[in-house]
């Protein structure tokens, strides 16, 4: 059965076969993309490679990121985080449902004043972590190197973009920190609430 919107005949009686609205395609022509799935390589590479031919094609249109996702791997979640830096268009970011771990830092990554969270929408930040008891011994050190690392660069791009100190970040990542639509307006992950922005 295809997938997306049927459009229906004008006439009720019309012979005409009903066909179907590529909804997906739709919305990736408006620019709309969504991050609801967990973040790995397939799927960095995929909204990767969908900025770049959106940008190719026409790159005074802003994106606009839906975001509801529990977050991640790592560097794909950065890969994508950096496309979003480097193409030339403002991203909107919007946040709604569950937006944790890596997703909060591509909340985040949004065109400040750009960045909105539904009312009842959780974010979530908190330190890297890594699958220590699967490694070997000897690069137990290496690992624990790489994460040490990773969470420097994680803690630097959240206070960029929330304007808060890297100590702070780094403190309140120690370990799951939840916050509300509003905590993390003030927090600065998001700029405003949709119910704020429906009501100007």
């Amino acid at each position: 059965m295809p997938v997306g919107v049927p459009k229906i005949p004008e006439y009720e009686f019309e012979e005409e076969e009903v066909t179907w609205v590529n909804l997906p395609h739709l919305l990736y022509e408006e620019r709309i993309l969504f991050l609801t799935r967990r973040i790995n390589s397939h799927l960095a590479n995929q909204l990767i490679g969908l900025m770049t031919y959106l940008t190719i094609e026409d790159e005074t249109i802003d994106f606009t990121f839906f975001i509801n996702c529990l977050g991640g791997w790592i560097k794909p979640g950065l890969a994508i985080y950096d496309m979003m830096q480097a193409v030339p268009q403002d991203i909107n970011t919007i946040g709604g449902g569950i937006v944790a771990s890596m997703a909060s830092l591509i909340l985040a990554g949004g065109e400040n004043s750009k960045r909105i969270a539904f009312p009842h929408a959780r974010i979530m930040i908190h330190q890297p972590a890594a699958l220590f008891y699967e490694l070997e011994t000897g690069d137990l050190s290496i690992e624990i190197n790489r994460v040490t690392k990773m969470r420097k660069t994680i803690t630097k791009e959240y206070a960029k973009k929330t304007g808060r100190s890297v100590s702070v970040i780094y403190t309140d990542m120690e370990r799951d920190f939840f916050m509300s639509a509003q905590e993390a307006q003030v927090y600065g992950i998001v700029d405003s609430i949709a119910d704020d922005v429906k009501n100007k």
